[in-house]
């Protein structure tokens, strides 16, 4: 009962910070969300500071999911990081520019946190990926898987990182554009003709 109860406010703070921002949701908006009293949030969560690391966690932890599961699921490399790229669109289009910008700003502790998961969870599962998908055939033999690696790091940086997509109305567009240019760098002549025919059915 308490671990669902722990769980169902930290689902509904995930939804309400992304929505609406850190700093104009209170603890207060929060037991109300869940339909609980503000000692009932302080039963589970020190201060709002350790609400907030906690649902970081919560989405580290699905992103490790996710990567867990592709691997599961996908036929071969290429598959794998295209549904790595759709989750991560997914995910954009769900944060809200202010949760961002907040994060940096007010709790930088917390957002040094989620730059230091990026370091030790993303990149190392793309350097995989693209060892995998050389093997398969999908991916250029010549790529640097170094240097690609690094390459995606920066981008990474400058759209997460650096406030390049803080307009929500551009973001999802602008990621999937990039996703497009970094998986055509990527492929070869083998994997561009299985991309092409997952752009051209949207499944593979």
């Amino acid at each position: 009962m308490a671990f669902n109860r722990k769980k169902m406010i930290l689902e509904q703070a995930v939804n309400m910070f992304f929505n609406y921002g850190i700093q104009h949701i209170t603890m207060d908006d929060i037991a109300k969300k869940c339909g609980v009293s503000k000692k009932t949030i302080y039963k589970y969560f020190e201060n709002k500071d350790d609400l907030l690391h906690q649902v970081i966690e919560l989405q580290i932890k699905e992103l490790k999911k996710e990567i867990f599961e592709n691997k599961q699921i996908s036929k071969n490399a290429l598959q794998e990081l295209i549904l790595f790229f759709d989750y991560i669109n997914e995910l954009s289009f769900n944060i809200s520019a202010s949760f961002g910008k907040e994060l940096k700003k007010y709790y930088p502790t917390i957002f040094l946190e989620v730059v230091k998961h990026k370091n030790i969870i993303v990149i190392p599962f793309l350097r995989e990926n693209i060892i995998k998908g050389k093997q398969e055939g999908y991916y250029k033999m010549d790529i640097n898987t170094e240097e690609i690696c690094e390459s995606f790091n920066d981008i990474s940086k400058i759209i997460f990182l650096d406030g390049f997509f803080y307009n929500p109305g551009t973001n999802q567009n602008t990621l999937k554009f990039l996703n497009s240019l970094f998986l055509h760098r990527l492929v070869s002549v083998k994997g561009l003709e299985m991309l092409n025919e997952f752009n051209k059915n949207k499944t593979i």
